[in-house]
């Protein structure tokens, strides 16, 4: 590691800022002569493949087809590479995804020669050049891929997985780390989701160590099969050694983001400032204005190109869906209006979960909702959600979904990563609105529309918060929810204290007494006051604006094989008690949107019949009470999705499937 900057804060939040070197065009610049190599270089490492012009490639230069690959440069001499751009020379296309790393992974198409060239800025602004072939030779015996080969942040998390392609039953799975510094706290998940699966772990999670200059490490993956053959795979994963300020906002949190940060469009005016203002692991101190101001603050029609000149990214592919998505989707027009309650989007393969943050004003969006290819698919950092298991040891669940069509809506149907099959633009749009809307739910909450004339460019989104309250304060003042219960338990379950004994003891019955009765959206909204004010939100404009309503419903996590809802509605957003709650938020988060007009034409709230199945009730028209029993709860059960929230950030987990904890 660095030396690390010590910088002493009074006030020391969760979150953001940005960072990383990347080349701003398919052409490198001119190579100047390379710096003298160290006189005592330290050993190569055994990835080493290939040392020219004083760069290090680690990588094998032998591949068969269909493998997939992956290749890390390092400097000779431990000098700090500041940019990187990888070119493919000649031979078959490959998918390249991350250019702008140390690291490049793909998979390989077909026998032949592949030609690359890697150019390198160093610190100085030296340059140094590597040329390498990879020699592709026929085969279908490829039986394991583990994928991706990638660069990550010293302390920060890695993730990796292996898929096979053969038509076989899988009996066990191990991992091997052969080359590199020493990792701990490994952990693995096998693909039922099952955490710590100690025979078919498909994933495998740890957090980089503290490296004193990047450091190269290598680990395979060994697959045995039912019939007794075997397979093998390797990747390797470059660790970063950065500059880490100990004291900044992610970083004193255990946060230690990308260090690949890249603006999506390398020309915005505001390039400088979502480097050091959003997401890095220096930042500990709130931009004003001046340095990045609100969308609003500058114009009250922003276009796409607007918001694509404040977007920070990862990865250029997930600038591009955004841009996709801002153009195509039917709730365009509303992102557009909505971000200008924002400074900056953030979208990043190692954010999880989503979430908004007043500090930097920014919203900060989990990649997972963007890919539309596998290749996208593999940048992505998987490791679960940590708030997954929160409120495991409760008797009961409050789970929620979008329904359209007689369809989960959120559920749709996504290969898995192992058939390597894309995603459609509905299932971006999906993924992304439900989540888009509550964000900016909360953005449009501390800085609502009406305000923005008057905020002074001087001041920061943290000094304005800590001089103007949220508007869901006030709210929460006017029309606030009234079960305690309820507000205890959600902070066990979003927020993951130890259940007492009194609430493991409540059974789905006692549940449907605290919130049939009550007045909020979802069972999130009893977190806090935000979180109910974002789920105002981001509920009604599911059904205002697409037309798709949202499933609420208390089921039992014990001796329930067959999902039974003890109690649930459809649509509660429109019950009359929550009318004057969402009336107040939407006139103030969208005063766009005449409420008042609107409102009396959405569909009225359904409850459900009772003894019914959770999963039958998706077609709640054509489905009665004796058709709605039976349904097994065994399996890949999707859209029970949970929400949470740590400390002071704001997010709201995604609608991802994973299934109701049974207990017997």
């Amino acid at each position: 590691m660095k030396t690390r900057i010590v910088l002493f804060s009074a006030f020391l939040i969760l979150l953001q800022a940005c960072g990383g070197g990347s080349s701003g065009t398919d052409t490198p610049p001119p190579v100047q002569p390379p710096t003298p190599p160290n006189p005592n270089p330290p050993p190569a490492a055994e990835t080493v493949s290939l040392t020219e012009n004083g760069l290090q490639l680690h990588g094998e230069l032998t591949a068969l087809a269909g493998e997939s690959v992956g290749f890390a440069i390092t400097t000779d001499d431990q000098l700090e590479i500041e940019s990187i751009l990888w070119q493919q020379i000649s031979g078959p296309n490959v998918t390249v995804l991350a250019t702008h790393t140390q690291v490049i992974g793909f998979d390989t198409s077909e026998p032949g020669q592949y030609q690359f060239r890697v150019t390198a800025t160093l610190n100085s602004d030296a340059q140094r050049q590597l040329n390498f072939s990879l020699d592709v030779a026929d085969s279908n015996s490829v039986l394991a891929n583990v994928r991706l080969d990638h660069s990550a942040t010293e302390l920060g998390r890695v993730s990796l997985r292996v898929d096979t392609t053969a038509d076989k039953t899988i009996d066990r799975i191990s991992w091997t780390r052969l080359h590199g510094p020493q990792v701990n706290d490994v952990q693995t998940q096998s693909d039922d989701g099952e955490a710590f699966d100690s025979t078919r772990p498909h994933s495998l999670f740890f957090n980089a160590p503290s490296v004193t200059s990047d450091s190269v490490i290598s680990y395979q993956a060994n697959v045995t099969f039912t019939d007794g053959s075997e397979a093998s795979d390797t990747a390797l994963v470059l660790i970063d050694n950065v500059t880490i300020n100990q004291d900044g906002y992610f970083t004193n949190n255990d946060l230690y983001v990308s260090s690949h940060m890249i603006p999506y469009r390398e020309e915005s005016p505001y390039a400088d400032s979502l480097k050091r203002c959003v997401y890095n692991n220096q930042f500990d101190t709130s931009c004003s204005f001046e340095d990045l101001p609100l969308l609003g603050m500058e114009t009250t029609t922003p276009t796409v190109e607007d918001v694509l000149n404040r977007t920070l990214v990862s990865h250029p592919w997930m600038g591009q869906r955004f841009e996709e998505y801002l153009r195509q989707s039917e709730a365009g027009s509303d992102m557009l209006n909505l971000l200008r309650g924002t400074t900056a989007v953030v979208i990043s393969y190692d954010i999880r979960p989503s979430f908004y943050w007043v500090v930097s004003g920014a919203i900060y969006l989990d990649a997972n909702n963007f890919w539309r290819t596998p290749q996208e698919r593999d940048t992505l950092n998987t490791r679960p959600d940590f708030r997954s298991n929160f409120g495991n040891d409760l008797q009961f669940g409050i789970f929620w979904r979008y329904v359209k069509n007689g369809q989960n809506y959120l559920n749709q149907a996504f290969p898995a990563a192992s058939e390597r099959g894309d995603k459609p633009f509905s299932g971006l749009e999906a993924s992304l609105t439900w989540l888009m809307y509550h964000e900016l739910g909360h953005a449009n909450d501390y800085f609502p529309p009406r305000r923005w004339p008057t905020i002074s460019t001087t001041t920061s989104p943290l000094s304005y918060f800590n001089d103007a309250q949220p508007d869901s304060t006030d709210m929460d003042g006017l029309y606030p929810l009234t079960s305690s219960e309820l507000k205890s338990l959600a902070n066990v379950s979003f927020g993951g204290e130890t259940a007492t004994a009194q609430q493991r003891n409540f059974v789905p019955l006692d549940i449907q007494g605290f919130y049939a009765p009550d007045r909020a959206p979802a069972y999130y909204a009893y977190f806090n006051e935000r979180e109910d004010y974002a789920t105002l939100f981001e509920r009604f404009m599911m059904l205002y604006r697409l037309g798709i309503p949202a499933d609420t419903g208390i089921i039992g996590t014990v001796n329930n094989p067959n999902a039974i809802v003890t109690w649930g509605a459809r649509a509660r957003i429109t019950d009359p008690a929550l009318f004057n709650r969402l009336r107040y938020t939407i006139e103030r988060v969208y005063p766009e949107i005449d409420f008042d007009a609107v409102y009396p034409d959405l569909p009225a709230t359904q409850i459900f019949p009772p003894n019914a199945n959770w999963f039958a009730l998706l077609d709640l028209e054509s489905n009665t009470q004796n058709n709605m029993a039976g349904k097994s709860m065994q399996g890949s059960h999707s859209g029970l999705g949970f929400s949470g929230i740590p400390n002071l950030m704001l997010h709201h987990k995604h609608g991802d499937p994973r299934k109701l904890p049974m207990k017997p």
